[in-house]
């Protein structure tokens, strides 16, 4: 199994469509977007002028999702909302190939991506992330990963509920476990 990532491009933006259109997306993401909607929501992120940073997944070299990551600075009213220190990043991600789900690729892309990428850096202090609560399979997936589920909150303007999940970087990344999946 080789799991890597590489920044998302606008040469990517068919593919995330297509993601973003799944059903198994689409019932957490809620953005089937056009052509036009992609590039109005993630071409500022790719550009650079918006500070969430994209990847693409590779699972042996091939694309399998997306997942982007942010500091909490950058977004101080979410931020709020959820309790998370603005020395923390935030992450989403997710799995667009349906055949790949239910094998623990989720988990391993956190667990890689948290060593890898996000706790490289120094001042990020804990990942602070809120997926849905009833996408029990996200929730396994961070739990799974070392997460820790600290509330639930509904944000402004939303009417679903989303629990509120932390890591700490007080290890650092060598610490975090390697799971064992099954492809």
């Amino acid at each position: 199994m080789k799991l890597s990532f590489r920044p998302l491009t606008r040469s990517d933006f068919p593919l995330l469509q297509k993601w973003l259109s799944e059903p198994h997306v689409e019932e957490w993401w809620h953005q089937p977007l056009d052509h036009f909607g992609v590039e109005d929501k993630y071409g500022p992120r790719v550009d650079g002028i918006e500070p969430t940073y994209l990847f693409v997944i590779l699972f042996n070299e091939k694309p399998a999702g997306w997942i982007q990551w942010y500091k909490w600075t950058d977004y101080p009213d979410h931020a709020a909302q959820l309790g998370a220190e603005l020395t923390a990043a935030g992450i989403d991600l997710a799995i667009g190939e349906k055949e790949l789900l239910g094998n623990g690729l989720g988990t391993a892309v956190i667990i890689e991506f948290l060593n890898r990428i996000i706790f490289a850096d120094p001042g990020i202090t804990a990942i602070v992330t809120d997926p849905e609560e009833k996408n029990f399979r996200s929730l396994r997936a961070f739990e799974k990963a070392g997460f820790v589920a600290t509330k639930t909150v509904q944000l402004k303007g939303e009417t679903v509920l989303r629990r509120v999940v932390t890591i700490s970087n007080n290890k650092g990344p060598a610490d975090l476990a390697r799971p064992y999946f099954v492809i």
